[in-house]
């Protein structure tokens, strides 16, 4: 995976000097300059946005709406080092019929005390010998009943969505609510009828 890497930096490298050339030592038309510079520079932009899929390192984007739960590690918030904390999610998108639709991949979300009981209760399961799938719904699964823990939850959320932007460079997260989280014992896919 090195290689890839270090062969696509490379890659860029080159692109990166033929541009200089083109622009000093040619005699193109200034809006074919201007358009070469920007395309190189988008293109060096989304690269540096995609080369994490490349390296196979966790992924910050929303996970799968259905999924199959293979594992998952809780790293605990560290304020003397002002570490955040993540939940890693190693998943595997299942399609309509509970058939896997795609590789299992890495996914970290922010850390979150709900996320974290949500998630322990179903590594237990795993570590039992079952298979656990999950969903991610639009609305959240529970009703607060109490006024003091529906106010907590409000502020809760107005404080994620007005306070300052707490992603590092590389990292960006989407508004997750753990309460849209479920997990549940996998279905067995549904397989077609026989003829008989």
């Amino acid at each position: 995976m090195t290689v890839t890497i270090l062969l696509t930096a490379g890659a860029y490298a080159l692109v990166a000097a033929l541009l200089l050339v083109i622009l000093i030592a040619t005699r193109v038309p200034l809006a074919l300059k201007a358009l070469a510079t920007a395309a190189t520079c988008a293109m060096i932009l989304w690269t540096y946005h995609s080369i994490g899929e490349l390296r196979g390192l966790p992924t910050d984007s929303e996970p799968p709406r259905h999924f199959k739960m293979h594992w998952a590690r809780v790293v605990e918030p560290n304020l003397l080092m002002k570490e955040k904390g993540h939940v890693f999610l190693w998943l595997e998108e299942l399609d309509d019929k509970n058939y896997p639709s795609g590789t299992p991949r890495a996914y970290a979300l922010a850390y979150d005390p709900e996320l974290v009981k949500k998630v322990e209760v179903a590594m237990g399961k795993i570590q039992g010998g079952d298979d656990i799938s999950g969903t991610i719904s639009d609305q959240p699964t529970e009703e607060l009943d109490d006024t003091a823990e529906t106010l907590a939850q409000k502020a809760k959320e107005g404080a994620r969505a007005t306070g300052p932007s707490s992603g590092a460079v590389g990292e960006r997260y989407f508004n997750f609510d753990p309460s849209m989280l479920t997990f549940g014992e996998a279905a067995a896919p549904i397989t077609p009828e026989k003829d008989q």
